[in-house]
C-alpha cells in the first residue's frame, strides 16, 4: 500500500493529527498537508537505485527455502541464521539485518488473507465484470457489466460497458461510490488487468498495482484485496449475484438506443427489487443498505478523474 494511501487513511479516517502522523512516519507536516489534498503523488521520474547484491541474495534465499521447505517441521523450520550461515559458505558477502530483512517479506509475501463469510456494515464489497448481450438500435452485440456488491446488505451497482478496461473499471467505481453515497472499506477482486499491472509467484503472488488504479484507492480510501488465484469462492457473493443479474434483469435480451439507457434501467429495475425482497431477519434488501450506509466511509470532497 503507497504511503500516500496510509497518510490520507491516518489523517481522514483514523483522526490522528497531521502533527502526530508527521511524527510517527517521520516525515514534515507539510508533506501530510501535501497529501491531503491531492490523492495521488506527482509523477517523478528517476532511475532505481541499483541493489545487484540484494537482488542476487534475494533470488538465492528462495531458491534455498523452495529446496528445504519440503524437509521442514514446525519445530525444524527456516530461520534467517541459518539462511545467513548458508550464504555466507557459499560466499556471499550479507549482513545478517539484509538476510532476515528479505526472509520477512517472503513470508509477509506467503501470508494467506481469510475473507470472512459474515459481513459487518460497510466493510467488504465485492467487483466483477460480465459479459452479457444487450441489443444496441437493433444491433445485437456482446457487452460488459460492471458489479460492484456490498456484501453485508447485498446491494448491487451495475453498469454496463463497450470495454472491459481501465478506464471502464475505473469510471465504474466513481459511479458506484456515488450511488451507495459513500465507500466501503474493502473491495475484493480478481487479478485484472485493469488493476494489477504485475503480479509475481504462483500460489501466493505479490502484486503491483496499476498506477491508476492505486491513485483510485488512495483517493476513496478503501483498500484493496485480491482472491486466490484459482480460488473462484473467494469472492462467490459476486459471482453468483452477477448470473443472477443476467438470468433476472437481462434476460429476454434488452433493447435500448444507447448502453447508457439500458443501464438507467437496469439499475432502476434492481433497485424496485431491492425495495420488495426480504431476507430472513424480516428486512428488506433496502433496509439493510441503510444501515449499511451509515458505515460506509465518506465520500472525497472532489471526483476522481477517470479519464
Amino acid at each position: 500500500m503507497s504511503r500516500v494511501h496510509v497518510i490520507r487513511h491516518k489523517v481522514l479516517i483514523e483522526n490522528h493529527s497531521i502533527s502526530q502522523v508527521a511524527s510517527d512516519l517521520g516525515i514534515s507536516r507539510n508533506t501530510v498537508s501535501k497529501y491531503l489534498a491531492q490523492s495521488e503523488p506527482s509523477r517523478q521520474v528517476s532511475s532505481p537505485r541499483p541493489a545487484p547484491l540484494r537482488d542476487k541474495v534475494s533470488a538465492r534465499i528462495k531458491e534455498l527455502i523452495d529446496e528445504w521447505s519440503p524437509r521442514t517441521t514446525p519445530k525444524q523450520r527456516i530461520t534467517g541464521s541459518l539462511l545467513h550461515r548458508q550464504l555466507l559458505d557459499e560466499g556471499f558477502q550479507v549482513g545478517k539485518t539484509t538476510v532476515f530483512d528479505i526472509l520477512r517479506r517472503h513470508r509477509l509475501g506467503k501470508a494467506e488473507v481469510f475473507i470472512p463469510l459474515l459481513y459487518t456494515p460497510g466493510d467488504v464489497a465485492q467487483v466483477d465484470f460480465f459479459e452479457v448481450t444487450v441489443i444496441i438500435n437493433s444491433v445485437q452485440k456482446k457487452v460488459w457489466k460492471f458489479l460492484m456488491r456490498l456484501m453485508f446488505s447485498g446491494s448491487d451497482f451495475a453498469w454496463l460497458y463497450d470495454r472491459c478496461d481501465q478506464l471502464s473499471f475505473l469510471d465504474a467505481h466513481c459511479r458506484a461510490f456515488a450511488h451507495f453515497g459513500g465507500v466501503p472499506n474493502r473491495c475484493v477482486y480478481d487479478n485484472l488487468t485493469a488493476a494489477v499491472r504485475r503480479r509475481s509467484g504462483l500460489h501466493t503472488p505479490e502484486r503491483q498495482l496499476t498506477e491508476r488504479f492505486a491513485a483510485l484507492s488512495s483517493h476513496y480510501l478503501f483498500e484493496p484485496c485480491f482472491a486466490r488465484p484459482g480460488e473462484g469462492h473467494d469472492k462467490g457473493g459476486v459471482e453468483s449475484r452477477g448470473r443472477a443479474i443476467r438470468l433476472q434483469h437481462l434476460t429476454p435480451v434488452p433493447e435500448g438506443k444507447s448502453l447508457d439507457e439500458i443501464s438507467i434501467l437496469l439499475q432502476a429495475d434492481i433497485k424496485n427489487q431491492a425495495a420488495s425482497k426480504t431476507n430472513r431477519d424480516g428486512k428488506t434488501l433496502a433496509d439493510r443498505f441503510e444501515q449499511e450506509r451509515r458505515s460506509l466511509l465518506a465520500l472525497p470532497d472532489r471526483a476522481f478523474e477517470a479519464r
